[in-house]
């Protein structure tokens, strides 16, 4: 499955000349029609996004850190092309993404989160920049996070999923 949402993440890059980092989320969002707003928000709140008649409306929470905002929109995005069939609203409360997605408990929230991942940190991009037999030091996922605009927390997870480094 995860699979699946790497190649979804990479055509919509390539569809819309967005495959190098970093990944303009945002415009990238505009151009898929969302309305993009940096609200203030509950702080347990990362984002939200109201789809009625068509409109898909997003509020990002103005207060979290850059890296937090962009993952929180991906994953919008990620809602927006994967379970959107109709008027509906997503509620994306960190409570979710670190305790129950992490646990299997949310299939929306995973598939989120892994479209998001995907998104920010295409497999392709990161096979460029990454020398796979030399090993991958700190250093190397500092970089990385750097080039991509994403936490080093994203990238260690990012590089665990593709098989690069162990997990802990």
């Amino acid at each position: 499955m995860t699979q699946q949402f790497e190649r979804r993440a990479t055509r919509l890059l390539r569809d819309h000349d967005a495959l190098s980092p970093p990944v303009d989320v945002e415009a990238l969002a505009r151009t898929l029609g969302m309305s993009v707003n940096f609200e203030e928000l509950d702080s347990d709140v990362s984002g939200l996004m109201l789809i009625e008649d068509g409109h898909v409306k997003v509020a990002i929470n103005a207060a979290h850190h850059r890296h937090r905002q962009r993952f929180t929109l991906a994953h919008e995005i990620g809602h927006m092309l994967l379970h959107v069939t109709g008027d509906r609203v997503f509620v994306d409360r960190r409570f979710f993404r670190n305790e129950w997605s992490s646990k299997g408990e949310l299939r929306e929230e995973i598939e989120a989160n892994a479209f998001a991942a995907a998104l920010l940190m295409p497999g392709l991009l990161i096979r460029q920049h990454v020398d796979a037999k030399k090993g991958i030091t700190d250093i190397d996922v500092f970089r990385l996070a750097t080039l991509f605009a994403v936490s080093e927390q994203a990238m260690t997870l990012r590089l665990v999923k593709l098989n690069y480094i162990e997990p802990d």
